[in-house]
């Protein structure tokens, strides 16, 4: 007999494919902004060619992320109620949810750089004793010359990198579901959010992957097809912008707030 208990990936994807058509109904607005953000503040930022224009933009996007996250996960997680919590015009507002998300992201950037950065001290020291930096300027030289090498001891220090990548990668998808804790629960989830996923990352980490790895082929795929043209590369890069904000954005959120609501009913049993 089937276990209906179990955190299912297809129907989280299907949840998320259905969507769609609230994510653009409710987020339309904010999807513009981002894009427009995206696709022509670089050049605007370069144009002026200064710091402050600089930081501006990076200022803009990061409100531009934070209202479309909020829009998208209000629509995803209260549906027809999205308005009673705050959704604003086609997903522009700036309330407690946003700023919760926020806070939320910076303590847990600062927690994934205190692990990036433990794991290259004890990286940094290990090849230093090992003699294996001597006639190198840099330690990222040393690495260099090691990865080329590949002989002997080399391989621990491989071996290593590699699975430091993999925690990382491990450790991020553990926090895959912080944005929709902190939407749907309405109160603020940092590194708590840790244990949401206790048991079900290999199943987020699959949906993920069914949604992200079709735009990373087609980005590949166009690259390679467009070579080195300058003015078709500007407009390739707005259709795959485009294409990433107002289609496997959307995905992406509709998996992880299904993700949530599945895993928050299957504890609550």
């Amino acid at each position: 007999m089937r276990d209906t208990s179990a955190f299912s990936v297809t129907k989280a994807l299907k949840t998320a494919t259905g969507f769609l058509p609230q994510a653009w109904a409710g987020g339309w607005l904010s999807l513009l902004v981002i894009l427009a953000l995206v696709i022509g503040g670089p050049m605007a930022a370069i144009a002026f060619t200064t710091p402050l224009a600089g930081l501006a933009l990076v200022v803009l996007l990061v409100i531009a992320k934070l209202m479309t996250q909020g829009g998208l996960y209000r629509v995803a997680l209260f549906g027809k109620s999205a308005c009673e919590e705050g959704l604003g015009l086609g997903g522009l507002q700036f309330g407690p949810p946003e700023w919760r998300l926020f806070v939320a992201s910076l303590v847990v950037t600062a927690f994934f750089a205190l692990m990036a950065a433990t794991l290259f001290i004890v990286f940094a020291i290990a090849l230093s004793f090992s003699g294996l930096t001597h006639g190198y300027d840099t330690t990222m030289q040393a690495v260099q010359a090691l990865i080329a090498r590949h002989d002997g001891i080399d391989y621990l220090f491989i071996a290593y990198i590699i699975g430091s990548f993999l925690f990382l990668v491990f450790v991020g998808l553990k926090f895959a579901l912080l944005a929709a804790a902190n939407i749907a629960e309405r109160r603020l989830v940092t590194l708590n959010a840790l244990g949401l996923t206790s048991g079900h990352v290999g199943r987020i980490c699959l949906g993920l992957l069914v949604i992200l790895l079709p735009f990373g082929l087609i980005c590949g795929l166009v690259s390679q097809g467009l070579g080195h043209a300058g003015q078709a590369r500007l407009v390739v890069h707005a259709a795959l912008m485009s294409l990433y904000i107002f289609l496997f954005l959307p995905l992406t959120v509709g998996f992880l707030a299904a993700s949530y609501r599945q895993i928050v009913t299957i504890r609550s049993k």
